[in-house]
């Protein structure tokens, strides 16, 4: 029986084990979290008496991972969506609705663009040039931010798609990889001299799935940690949590993997595992592999939860939320009216909001207790809400080193990185193929048809 290891109970490693175990049979798996709960940053918090996510709110169905895993555990029937997804982006001390005409926050058809109040009228010329322009000329990667500006001025890159693309991963566009974070512009701007002109034919030439954009479950995201555990389990994957992995260690037909209490002699490993976790993991058996792994950085979001009551806005909210530039300087990155987005966490009376803090160029939110940070966070919510009272209850989750960031050519970062691992260990997780829930599990699948086909071959 062929032995396995899937370090880290994230969906990463959870997508792992379940294609592993349709992909290796007979096996013995074994999945080890260091953590008390699985899902890393998928988690719901029991808050009045709704349970609220903390991590993720939701996944992208553009890529169909979580579909297709979700239909495979029966779960299709508790999908749900958001309830609204309009939103707003504060600049100048006002809200701003996000413009018409866009495709991922770069104007593609300038009629429904122009006249947007959050783009000052210069701006809107600056970027009505675009058409204009040669076509641009991309050498290997480049950064979202640099592209944008060049392409459509400094006003569009740094108050509408630095908020979108950046806020996505916690980091800023100028350091985010074009190939990788907007890809949508870089299609564009290969297969068409005007960028705009090309991001409207990839929408009018998009067929819906059928599908909204995005999806959450009807008991939150840990629908799908707590669905794809039990399938695990019934194939008699083990599943080991307060679990924490030490080493991996290299032994004549396989590997040791020590944990704090035990040894696990295996034939495979997957470390679905932030990349410094697993270069420390993998540093006796691939000094090379671990010092890329430790050159890819991590942003340190917070996660606030706040409930006011209903009468302590002037008047109701609309829309999902809002997206805070960084020019604002402020603390909060991003604010989720949560109730609104999600119907089913609201109590008569109360709306919940979600407030997002730090990223990357900015840790100023851990300098400060959860008090302080409260604190600070409710002032900038009622300069950008007019909201009267301070919060009735409130949360805060500290998300230490949990988004990696893509920088230019990190695609062939990772294929150096796994060039040099031994045979019989394969990563999976963010740093692969993606943030996101779908991207994830696409990590999970790509991990567990390498490792498949490794063990295959013969030693």
């Amino acid at each position: 029986m062929t032995q396995v290891v899937v370090i880290g109970g994230g969906i990463s490693g959870l997508a792992s084990a379940y294609f592993l175990s349709e992909s290796i049979d007979p096996a013995e798996i074994t999945v080890l979290e260091a953590e008390e709960s699985l899902g890393g940053t998928i988690k719901g918090l029991k808050f009045g008496d709704r349970v609220v996510e903390t991590g993720p709110d939701s996944f992208i169905t553009r890529n169909p991972s979580a579909l297709d895993l979700a239909a495979a555990l029966n779960l299709s029937d508790r999908l749900v969506s958001p309830a609204t997804s309009s939103a707003f982006i504060y600049a100048r001390s006002r809200l701003h609705p996000i413009p018409a005409g866009t495709v991922f926050g770069a104007p593609s058809d300038f009629k429904k663009f122009s006249g947007n109040s959050l783009i000052s009228r210069t701006g809107q010329l600056r970027a009505a040039l675009e058409p204009f322009l040669p076509r641009a000329r991309i050498e290997g990667d480049t950064t979202v931010g640099s592209f944008a500006r060049k392409r459509w001025g400094k006003e569009v890159s740094d108050l509408l798609i630095e908020p979108l693309v950046g806020g996505i991963h916690a980091g800023t566009t100028y350091q985010l990889s074009l190939a990788l974070c907007a890809p949508q512009y870089l299609k564009s701007a290969q297969d068409f001299r005007s960028v705009s002109v090309g991001l409207k034919a990839q929408t009018a030439n998009y067929t819906p799935s059928g599908h909204p954009a995005f999806y959450s479950f009807s008991g939150g995201l840990s629908d799908l940690v707590e669905g794809l555990a039990e399938l695990l389990r019934n194939r008699a994957v083990q599943i080991l949590t307060n679990c924490e992995s030490v080493e991996i260690s290299q032994l004549p037909d396989g590997y040791r993997v020590t944990t704090k209490d035990r040894a696990l002699d295996v034939e495979g490993v997957i470390c679905a595992t932030p990349s410094y976790v697993s270069a420390k993991l993998l540093q006796p058996v691939s000094a090379g592999a671990a010092e890329l792994l430790r050159s890819i950085d991590y942003a340190s979001p917070i996660m606030t939860l706040l409930s006011y009551d209903d009468d302590a806005f002037p008047e109701p909210l609309h829309g999902s939320g809002v997206l805070v530039p960084r020019p604002n300087r402020t603390l909060t990155t991003a604010v989720t009216f949560a109730t609104n987005k999600w119907p089913q966490w609201k109590s008569d009376g109360e709306t919940i909001l979600r407030v997002s803090a730090g990223r990357i160029g900015d840790n100023r939110a851990w300098e400060f207790s959860d008090e302080a940070l409260v604190a600070d966070l409710e002032a900038e919510i009622k300069k950008i809400t007019g909201v009267k009272s301070r919060s009735a209850r409130h949360n805060v989750s500290r998300w230490r080193n949990r988004i990696p960031q893509f920088k230019p050519f990190h695609n062939q970062l990772t294929q150096r990185i796994r060039e040099k691992l031994p045979a019989g260990i394969e990563l999976a997780g963010a740093p692969f193929l993606g943030v996101g829930i779908p991207a994830c599990i696409s990590s999970g699948r790509t991990a567990a048809e390498r490792l498949s086909k490794a063990l295959a071959k013969p030693r």
